[in-house]
């Protein structure tokens, strides 16, 4: 009996061990500058994705010096396109978005859209966000309301058929992000 139980254990043991994971596959529909990006957009290319808003104090700009420095570093960064999405639509316009993503490096896209689109997309990713007034929750801010905006706090590496490849902090630094893309880029 004891036996029985073993190998039943053992066998329920390795079929943890045998399933498949599959990526996560991004589709998205948003704006820059020029108008319409899909995720059909950027062909051949990594995208290097981070959410987040411009008023953000820490986490948007640590990220954004980040992708600046790494692209600066990257040994192949045509390779890559990085992207920064907006989830505070109501003050990001397209203009202020590329005054931001301009200053920590040129080649940064602004990515804008509707707040389903920027919400479909944040799913996808695993990404949260919300907006608070005095510490209630609001869903639909009013600009000059002065409500506050949260989110988590990751960079989102996606591959050229548009799976959700791997997740970083945002502390992870440049040194080891172009080390960690260096490597993936020189897998493919």
């Amino acid at each position: 009996m004891i036996k029985k139980i073993a190998i039943s254990v053992l066998v329920s043991s390795l079929s943890l061990f045998a399933t498949t994971a599959y990526a996560q596959t991004i589709n998205f529909e948003l704006l820059d500058d020029e108008g319409v990006v899909t995720h059909e957009s950027y062909l051949g290319q990594y995208l290097l994705m981070a959410v987040g808003y411009t008023s953000c104090p820490d986490v948007c700009p640590t990220t954004l010096y980040e992708f600046g420095a790494t692209m600066k570093a990257l040994e192949n960064p045509e390779a890559i396109q990085p992207l920064f999405v907006t989830i505070d639509p109501v003050n990001d316009e397209v203009s202020r978005l590329n005054a931001y993503t301009n200053y920590f490096d040129p080649r940064i896209v602004g990515l804008t859209g509707s707040k389903e689109n920027i919400k479909e997309l944040a799913t996808q990713l695993g990404a949260t966000y919300g907006y608070q007034i005095n510490g209630q929750a609001v869903e639909d801010p009013v600009p000059g309301t002065g409500y506050a905006v949260y989110h988590s706090a990751y960079i989102y590496l996606i591959d050229p058929n548009r799976e959700l490849v791997d997740v970083f902090d945002y502390q992870i630094g440049a040194d080891s992000l172009t080390e960690a893309l260096d490597a993936v880029l020189g897998e493919s």
